[in-house]
This record gives C-alpha cells, structure tokens and sequence, in this order.
C-alpha cells in the first residue's frame, strides 16, 4: 500500500492541489479527482477520526452534494470506461470542455494568479461548472476535515485562498 491511512491520502491530495494551482491541467487534475474519489473509503476505515470529521465526511458525500456527484461520477468514468452502470442513477456529468489559455483567479492579497493553465469546463445537467472552482470548493471540504475539525473551535483560523495554495 502506498499511502497507509486517511491523513497520508490527504496529504497527497494537497499536494495535487497546490500543483492545479500553479499550473491548472488535465493530468493532475484527473489526480485529484481520483485521489477525493477515494478519500471518503480511506476516512470510513481510519478508526482516529472524530465524530464531527465522519459528520463533515457525510454531509459531502450525499447525493445532493454537486462536487461529489462530479468527483464521483468522473472518477468512475475515468476508472470503468463505460459511463453507466446497470441500475445505478443516472450520469449528471455529460461531457467536459477543454481550452488552453485559462486566466486562473488573481488573488487581490498578492500579484498572485492561481489556477491559471488549461481552463476545464464540466458540463453538469447541462450547465457549464468551472473545473477550477469545483477542485477549490472540493479541497476545501478535505481540508476542514484535516486541518480544522481537529482544531477546537475558538482556536480555528479560517485560511485565505492563498493558504489553501500555499502561495
């Protein structure tokens, strides 16, 4: 096994973050959906996980959940080829848009730009979602779950989006 519990996964889910911020492309971004799509099994199975950890871990992983239903949903295509299985629900993610040239976001505390590289569109129920935006509010689920949760609550700083990308 290469990662041996939930909080080495994590920790290689944050890297792919950090290099989709620097340099937003297809490869690692089908690294991070793989790797988030595996997160909530490797979190099931870790036995040091809070009640609140395992709580924030359900409330992400509902059907409702948009950026689980496209973190599941590609990963799974990505994995099985064929995009339906017998009797499951039906596919939400229909297609995904690739353009070279995307601006990324400029982070107004530094001259920073993030995300900037590829810009991916995920045609979603046929509405277009931002590849960048759903890898940033996806992260962000991860990391309450690993960095804050533990935290106790009057001593949690809530990070900027320059944190979260370690710029």
């Amino acid at each position: 096994m290469l990662h041996k519990n939930s909080r080495e996964r994590y920790t290689k889910l944050r890297k792919v973050f950090r290099r989709l911020m620097r340099n937003f492309n297809l490869d690692d971004l089908d690294e991070f959906i793989a790797t988030a799509n595996s997160m909530p099994e490797w979190m099931k199975n870790d036995p040091s996980l809070t009640q609140e950890r395992r709580d924030a871990l359900a409330r992400f992983t509902v059907p409702e959940s948009l950026d689980w239903q496209i973190c599941n949903q590609i990963a799974n295509r990505q994995k099985h080829v064929k995009p339906q299985r017998q009797g499951g629900a039906p596919l939400q993610v229909n297609s995904v848009q690739i353009h070279s040239g995307g601006r990324g976001i400029w982070l107004r505390t530094s001259p920073l730009v993030i995300g900037a590289g590829e810009e991916v569109f995920i045609d979603y129920g046929g509405r277009k979602e931002s590849a960048l935006a759903f890898v940033i509010r996806t992260f962000k689920h991860f990391h309450y779950m690993f960095e804050m949760a533990p935290v106790p609550p009057a001593q949690r700083h809530i990070p900027t989006l320059s944190d979260l990308a370690g710029v």
